[in-house]
């Protein structure tokens, strides 16, 4: 704050901390909240996302041992990967999910659901006496319900790899963004089954524990005129109603850097984290 304020650090001016979910930064957010009483702290909807994404993974267990078999015995092995053009020169190589990057898995799943017979033609031309291995892929594609899952997932999760490449778009409007993460609760509503229903309350789960994002809901209300101020103590105790206009360009991810309309990006460098504030930019700062 020095480095912004080098005289009198403006504590007004600091209207929202954006971070992760971990523990560490949801208590570093309570602390720093004393010190900046108009400061609204919200996690990163896209980790949230990314979260659900892994227990779709988790759900899916013959799904996720086809795509780990078929990124390590397949893909990574040039012979294999010549067979698959050989046999198709027109497909695209499967893609090689990375679990950190989010919604690849859920990419290589649709891609499985696309071209799932193909996969068994490459599957089947492989010379089974060659290692265990292979044997092990063979098995993958005959387990009960496979198909089923592949159709299940692209169905209704495809949304995710779409989603969250929109949150981390630079200069998006509140409005926007939380249209987007909507769309996804929505749909989550929609989804029938055990699996669905699981989908659901980890869905509800991770976004009930997130007090900021509801606060952000209300004060975009307000900014649309859908809402009227009727009790100020659903906000921090310090904001003003001039403090809302400051919202409109409110990021609500931390996994990219940028300006944004009325705010000013940057890192807090502290003891253990470094993370996301966002300012007000009114007065020298």
């Amino acid at each position: 704050m020095i480095i912004l304020w080098p005289g009198d650090i403006m504590y007004n001016n600091v209207l929202l901390f954006l971070s992760d979910a971990a523990p560490y930064t949801v208590k570093a957010g309570s602390v720093l909240k004393n010190l900046y009483t108009k400061m609204i702290h919200t996690t990163c909807s896209a980790h949230a996302l990314q979260r659900i994404a892994e227990e779709i993974r988790e759900q899916f267990n013959y799904v996720d041992e086809l795509i780990s078999n078929m990124k390590e015995k397949i893909c990574k092995s040039p012979y294999h990967a010549a067979l698959f053009k050989s046999i198709d020169p027109g497909i695209r190589l499967p893609p090689e999910p990375i679990l950190t990057r989010w919604g690849t898995w859920l990419e290589a799943a649709t891609y499985y659901c696309e071209n799932f017979q193909i996969t068994c033609n490459v599957i089947n031309a492989l010379d089974q006496n060659d290692e265990d291995s292979i044997k092990k892929v063979k098995l993958c594609v005959l387990k009960p319900g496979l198909e089923n899952n592949l159709a299940y997932i692209k169905s209704n999760f495809q949304v995710f790899t779409t989603v969250v490449i929109k949150l981390q778009m630079k200069n998006l409007p509140l409005a926007d963004s939380l249209t987007v993460i909507q769309e996804v609760k929505s749909k989550f509503q929609s989804l029938k089954g055990t699996q669905g229903k699981s989908m659901l309350f980890k869905l509800q789960k991770v976004f009930e524990k997130n007090e900021g994002i509801k606060i952000l809901e209300k004060i975009l209300n307000i900014l649309e005129g859908e809402d009227e101020i009727s009790d100020m103590s659903q906000f921090p105790e310090d904001n003003s109603c001039n403090d809302f206009v400051y919202f409109k360009y409110a990021q609500t991810t931390s996994v990219d850097f940028g300006l944004s309309g009325h705010f000013h990006r940057t890192k807090l460098c502290y003891p253990t984290i470094e993370e996301h504030l966002h300012l007000k930019t009114c007065g020298n700062i």
